[in-house]
């Protein structure tokens, strides 16, 4: 979720005395009220404005008196929150000089921009838009060319089509504001400084960090040099560059930037302001980002109290931070306490901006990476793309977010064993990162780790362990050796060593990966479950069955604390301790054990998945090594017709279906449908043994 807090210029315009004739005591109050707003004195402020209000009504509906004091005190109702109150008072100022000095006077376009950014700030996009272009189109008819009041509406434009994602639009406006501002009173004026923050942002928002980077890094040079260090809007500065910073992956400078800003604004505005939440969310995001979950979770926590204290519950601010603290609940494991959070910010985002807003995107891509921890893969790949499509349509094909969408449906597709879709939609999304980040940066080790994936699944373990050993380097380079993905990666390195026979090796790498999870994650983690099961599958491999069966047993432990988290590991697992319990002649418990996870992976992957096909070739096993001929032939007759159906064919699972379901037709006196059989499984014996052949290069690692 984008946040790039601007630093607003004069948006709310207040009014001193007119040139009617004055009574002394209005003038008084008035002029009060003026000084005291200024200094943020806004309960003085108030008290000031309402008695100038109470004398000034005195004198008629259409005195200018009365016209100024109701838009100050707009204001003040504005600035304390009270936007019900500020509305009205807006309304009513807009009615009467409409009504004295006809539709399209300067004072008119003052009040439309006012209410404008109120209803803005209310997230109410479609009022405030013609409100801005109306007081716009009127500025540009009365005033001179150039004039400041028209940068501060240009300004005020251009951040609501930022919010509203019309990056383009607001670029060009912040141009525009820039161009003003910049002939007076010169390019070292604090509002320059602004406008520079605010067109960082945009770039920000593009995905354009350098460009961002070099904006921020101007707008603060400015803003050090003309306001106190402690000024809100240095703090403000501090903050967006932090962020531009964090996205390029330089985490200490961010962590520091964020720290001083803290600093700033809690002094400045108090620990429940809405600027120290903002500050505060971005401190928990990169917590979050260096997995430091337990620093992370009671900041998010405390910015949703503030947030929805000062918008109320369905407000886009408030989703922004119910995804990041769902976010973090699911790096948590707590997947069901993170996915209403998520269903609560779509339906409030979906509300304010509608189906294909950026925001939206966001939200299914975050459901779709929580579905996916869950092992519902299936249930993952249409939100992974309804993300996908916003992105692109909206940033275009090269934007950052579009490579993420791109790497979370690969590996989605990947885990439904859809390797060839999954390889292009991996390789332009590495293009992308490569391009905007450059080879060293933590998001490219994420893509490596993904393609190093598709690779290891298909048999292609050099090329694989290639991959998964630079995305080791970046990842232990960025975020440090005790991050939980330098321990993915170690695991994954585990598994392509346990392949390849080279256990010691695999051993070294599941330890350090098991050591990294449960100190981040607990003993009782999903992630440390599966970590436990690869140790379990080493043991089982060098013929230490009782180790072996003590870990497949804890980690299945594990597992049965949390049946929503019972995914495909949960369903090889399963599987794995039953082929222990099968070599050991233990068939009722292996049996169980293979029907066990033909259930799990039947709910996760669909009743027609080759891996629901391999388990019941289990099942079929179980019950012919025990005897059951008879009700071993359901589970041969599906498994051979799901495997007959899948592309392209997995040989070896195929001829295994075949010859346990000839051995049942031989055990049921079926001689000749066991003959066809076995020369099927001939056949494909043959076809396996010449793909093999030719298929040996064809693999390979050459990436951008």
């Amino acid at each position: 979720m984008k946040s790039h807090h601007d630093v607003i210029l004069l948006a709310i315009t207040l009014w001193a005395a007119t040139n009617s004739a004055q009574v002394p005591s209005w003038e008084t109050e008035n002029a009060a009220g003026l000084r005291a707003y200024q200094q943020q004195n806004y309960a003085e402020a108030e008290t000031h404005f309402r008695r100038a209000f109470r004398q000034a009504e005195e004198f008629g509906e259409l005195d200018a008196r009365l016209l100024s004091t109701t838009n100050n005190l707009a204001a003040v109702q504005y600035a304390e929150g009270n936007f019900a109150s500020a509305e009205q008072l807006y309304r009513r100022a807009l009615s009467i000089w409409e009504g004295a000095s006809g539709p399209d006077a300067q004072k008119v376009a003052s009040v439309l921009n006012n209410l404008a950014k109120l209803l803005d700030e209310r997230a109410r996009y479609s009022e405030a838009g013609p409100l801005y272009q109306r007081a716009l189109a009127i500025q540009e008819s009365v005033l001179t060319p150039d004039h400041l009041n028209e940068a501060i509406v240009l300004t005020n434009l251009a951040g609501l089509r930022s919010k509203e994602g019309k990056y383009l639009e607001a670029e060009s406006l912040y141009q525009r504001a820039l161009a003003i501002r910049q002939k007076v009173p010169g390019n070292e004026d604090r509002d320059v400084a602004t406008i520079l923050n605010n067109l960082a942002g945009v770039y920000h928002s593009q995905g354009k960090y350098k460009d961002a980077e070099l904006y921020y890094r101007n707008a603060l040079a400015i803003v050090e040099k003309t306001l106190a260090p402690e000024h809100p809007d240095v703090a403000t500065i501090i903050h967006n560059l932090a962020t531009v910073r964090l996205k390029e992956g330089k985490y200490s400078e961010a962590e520091l930037l964020l720290q001083r800003e803290v600093a700033i604004q809690e002094k400045v505005l108090g620990p429940e302001d809405l600027g120290v939440a903002t500050i505060l969310n971005r401190l928990a995001s990169l917590f979050q980002e260096l997995a430091r979950y337990s620093e992370a979770e009671p900041l998010f926590q405390r910015v949703l109290a503030i947030r929805e204290k000062t918008f109320g519950p369905e407000h886009p601010e408030v989703a922004a931070v119910l995804i990041n603290l769902a976010e973090v609940w699911r790096e948590e494991g707590k997947y069901s306490q993170a996915e209403p959070l998520l269903k609560r910010a779509l339906a409030i985002q979906e509300g304010v901006f509608g189906p294909e807003h950026l925001d939206v995107a966001t939200i299914f891509n975050a459901l779709g990476c929580l579905q996916q921890k869950e092992g519902q893969y299936m249930a993952a790949e249409p939100l992974f793309r309804r993300a996908l499509a916003i992105w692109e349509r909206v940033l275009g094909p090269e934007h950052p977010d579009v490579a993420t969408a791109l790497n979370n449906l690969g590996t989605s597709l990947q885990m439904q064993g859809k390797y060839s879709e999954a390889d292009p939609l991996l390789r332009r999304a590495l293009a992308i990162r490569l391009r905007i980040f450059g080879p060293d940066h933590a998001k490219v080790a994420a893509i490596l780790n993904s393609l190093a994936a598709n690779y290891n699944y298909q048999g292609a373990h050099k090329e694989a362990e290639s991959l998964f050993q630079r995305a080791l380097v970046i990842w232990e380079k960025t975020l440090g050796p005790q991050h939980p993905y330098v321990a993915t990666v170690l695991g994954n390195l585990a598994a392509v060593q346990l392949q390849e026979g080279q256990y010691s090796a695999a051993e070294s790498l599941i330890q350090r990966t098991l050591a990294v999870r449960e100190k981040l994650l607990g003993p009782e983690h999903p992630d440390v479950a599966h970590t436990l099961a690869q140790l379990a599958d080493l043991e089982y491999r060098r013929h230490n069955y009782s180790a072996a069966e003590l870990l497949f047993k804890r980690a299945l432990n594990i597992w049965d604390k949390a049946p929503e988290l019972q995914s495909q590991d949960f369903a090889r697992t399963l599987e794995n301790l039953g082929t222990l319990y099968s070599d050991q002649h233990k068939y009722d418990e292996a049996g169980a054990l293979f029907e066990r996870a033909v259930a799990v992976s039947e709910q996760s992957l669909g009743r027609e998945h080759p891996n629901v096909a391999r388990g019941l070739s289990k099942v079929a096993r179980a019950d012919l090594a025990r005897g059951y001929y008879a009700e071993a032939e359901s589970p041969c007759k599906r498994a051979l017709g799901i495997l007959e159906k899948a592309s392209p064919p997995d040989y070896p699972v195929l001829i295994e279906a075949l010859e346990n379901y000839a051995r049942v037709f031989e055990k049921t006196k079926r001689k000749a449908e066991a003959e066809l059989l076995e020369t099927r499984a001939m056949v494909y014996r043959a076809k396996l043994q010449e793909n093999k052949v030719r298929n040996q290069p064809g693999l390979s690692a050459q990436l951008p």
